[in-house]
């Protein structure tokens, strides 16, 4: 076999491994097989691959890929202002994430807004005294009428810092097999592998609060509300961001949306609702929106966190949120 042929082997294992669930032992055993027939020249490749495949599929089960934010595509322009409680959260000039004023100091968004994916540590604009800028006009072109804040705490829940505790453990484990396995890959490519998934937030309840010491009494303060949720309600998903799926890129503009869609399924940590590939009349999350709220009749019930099977043309297959009723013991609500 050719080098080329053992690289596309590798992918037809990596695309098996998605649809079988293989663990990442499974995965590094099959590419370590792959690896035996090759001569010197292709080795150093063909490890390359296997190890990315391994970090890309392998630990899928413990992570979740938080770079870009997730908006509403479907959904329809606040021109009228009836959501002045959510807001644009931005750093260093570029949008990060949605969010929603819950307290006259307190706001509430998603976990992986906040945290940075490669180290599991809060990002450096979020720490106690950073500045942050928040915006909640419905259409902002820039961050020119942004307000600055001061950060005093994010706080996230117990269970999402034991989860992040877990994955730096696993982090650290499959950081040494995977460099001894991919003969002298770069640490810093396995790392960026090595990040947190989707089913990272299907385990663990990706929220987070940040507490300011500046006050906005501009912005209003919303109605969180932990009584269960049941399937087949009617709620209303709020967020900045795209309002088109093939134009996710401008990281600076963002743009307040809503639309209805009805819930679908909900357990534990989550819950789950109608996108545009159920529903042509369903909003689909995509880049923009994470961390804005999902409202019941006009209360806070959930946080938007990751979307499943998002395309250009149809969007999403379902919308995840954070179910906020099994966190109403948390001490840390305002």
């Amino acid at each position: 076999m050719s080098c080329i042929d053992g690289t596309q082997a590798l992918a037809c294992i990596e695309n098996q491994a998605r649809h079988q669930n293989f663990d990442g032992d499974q995965l590094a055993q099959k590419a370590r097989n792959l690896l035996a027939p090759y001569s010197s020249r292709c080795i150093h490749r063909l490890a390359a691959a296997a190890a990315a495949a391994a970090v890309a599929v392998g630990l899928g089960a413990w992570l979740l890929i938080a770079g870009a934010a997730l908006a509403l595509s479907g959904g329809s322009e606040d021109s009228e202002q009836h959501h002045p409680e959510v807001l644009s959260l931005r750093a260093d000039q570029q949008f990060i994430c949605s969010a929603v004023k819950i307290g006259s100091q307190t706001l509430l968004t998603a976990a992986h807004c906040v945290v940075d994916a490669g180290s599991g540590e809060l990002m450096p604009a979020f720490q106690p005294g950073a500045g942050i800028s928040l915006d909640n006009t419905p259409r902002q072109l820039s961050d020119k009428g942004a307000m600055t804040v001061v950060v005093d705490a994010t706080q996230l829940p117990d269970a999402y810092r034991e989860g992040l505790a877990k994955l730096a453990d696993y982090r650290r484990q499959r950081l040494t097999e995977l460099s001894s396995m991919a003969l002298a890959l770069p640490t810093e490519q396995l790392e960026q592998g090595l990040r947190m998934r989707y089913h990272f937030a299907e385990r663990y309840p990706d929220i987070a609060l940040i507490r300011l010491r500046t006050a906005t009494p501009e912005i209003p303060v919303a109605e969180v509300d932990f009584r269960p949720l049941a399937a087949d309600a009617q709620v209303e998903l709020v967020g900045f961001g795209c309002s088109d799926l093939h134009r996710v890129g401008n990281r600076s503009s963002a743009e307040r949306r809503s639309g209805w869609t009805r819930v679908i399924r909900v357990d534990a940590v989550n819950f789950y609702t109608e996108a545009g590939q159920k529903s042509d009349q369903a909003p689909s999350l995509c880049p923009g929106d994470s961390g804005g709220p999902v409202l019941y009749q006009g209360r806070v019930v959930g946080i938007h966190s990751v979307v499943y099977g998002l395309n250009a043309r149809h969007g999403a297959r379902s919308n995840m949120a954070v179910n906020l009723a099994p966190l109403a013991s948390w001490e840390a609500w305002p």
